[in-house]
Formats: structure tokens, sequence, C-alpha cells
């Protein structure tokens, strides 16, 4: 018997970021990679498998082309015991770039969890499983994603609390790897600015020295 279970969480994207900042971030397919609390590794495919590629989940391939990595995950199965009580596991993830954000697919060990990140217009923060909080602000445009993890009703219970430690702060932590990427961009621009106005009066102190007219003997 298979059971289903459903996450939703969302993140406010501030003023000062343009949505097309979120989705430009999310169609760079390292930031999902790497900001999942339990990935430790990675590597890109050739292909996809055939059976994956007709999951009705996704947009028109040949519109949207999917994208498989090779994950590699650590989950620790017995706490407290180091790496003893720890098991890697690595399974395909595939990636789909959309218009607002970003599909993805993960097969491994008879767990499939699909999971939609969206760039929309106004709404709540609420970043609670199933969506059943109450917000706690409004802003503009949102980032949210929307998780379904699919999987044998006996294994629920585990691979529920997994799935919700891995992808309960991932909308936040987008939205603040755009932010500090923003702020080391204007850092960088502010330094160049500096260094060309500091190397300018240089620049026309020599151009100053050099003759204006030079004469062959």
């Amino acid at each position: 018997m298979t059971a289903k279970h459903n996450l939703h969480t969302a993140a406010l994207i501030p003023p000062h970021l343009a949505p097309e900042d979120v989705i430009s971030a999310l169609h760079d397919h390292n930031t999902c990679l790497t900001l999942q609390a339990l990935t430790t590794g990675h590597k890109k495919l050739p292909s996809t498998a055939p059976e994956t590629s007709k999951d009705t989940y996704w947009y028109p391939p040949d519109i949207h082309p999917i994208t498989t990595y090779s994950v590699t995950e650590c989950i620790t199965v017995l706490p407290g015991v180091g790496e003893w009580g720890k098991k890697y596991l690595t399974f395909p993830s595939c990636f789909q770039e959309t218009p607002t954000g970003l599909k993805t697919r993960a097969d491994t060990s008879g767990v499939v969890l699909r999971a939609e990140f969206r760039v929309i217009k106004g709404g709540a923060d609420d970043g609670e499983v199933d969506g059943e909080g109450e917000g706690v602000g409004y802003a503009e445009w949102v980032l949210v994603e929307d998780v379904e993890v699919q999987c044998a009703w006996y294994m629920m219970p585990f691979v529920k609390g997994k799935m919700e430690a891995a992808h309960r702060d991932i909308c936040r932590k987008v939205i603040e790897k755009v932010i500090m990427e923003k702020r080391q961009d204007a850092i960088v621009k502010t330094a160049a600015k500096a260094k060309g106005r500091s190397d300018s009066p240089r620049e026309e102190r020599q151009a100053d020295a050099l003759p204006e007219k030079i004469t062959y003997q």
C-alpha cells in the first residue's frame, strides 16, 4: 500500500529583488543541489531514464528539457554514534526549468519525491505543512515550494521526517543566497569604481609628463 505526504513552504521576496533574480537562481541547478540539508555531492548524468521522462508531472520535455544528476545524501539512521549511524544514498534527481521556477523529481529506494518551486505574485508566507498555518507576512512576490513524497505506508513516518527536515527552509535559503550574491556583486562593482577613480589622477599625471610632439633627428 502506497502512502503520500505533501509539504508546502514559502518565503517572501524582498522588494529590492526582482522575481527574475530568484527564477535565475533556481535555473542554476547548483542552487537547490547545494542548499539541500542532506546532500553531500552530485554530478550531472548524460541522460534521463525513459520512464522518468514519461511522468505526466513534467511540462512537455521537448519544450522544457529535463536534466538529471546523480545525487548523494547522508541520512542519520541512528543518532549519537557518529559515522556508524549514518547511511549514504546515491540516486537520480531530475530538474526541469519552468517559466516561473523549477520542477524536480528524485527516486530512491522505493521513494519518489516531486518538488516544484514557483515565483508567484502576492501571497502570505505561511511556511507550514499542507498550508494550514496562518500567514506571517505579505509581499508583492513570493517563492513557494510544493513537495509530494510517495512511498510504502510503513516507511512514511521516517521518510516524512527526513523530507521535511531537508525541504522546510529551502525557499528561505534560496532568497538569502540571491541577496548575498547581489551584495557581493555590489561590493565588487564599488571596489572597481573606487580603483578607477584612484587610477585616474595617476594616468592624468603620466599623460601630462609626455611631450606634445616627438621630433626625430
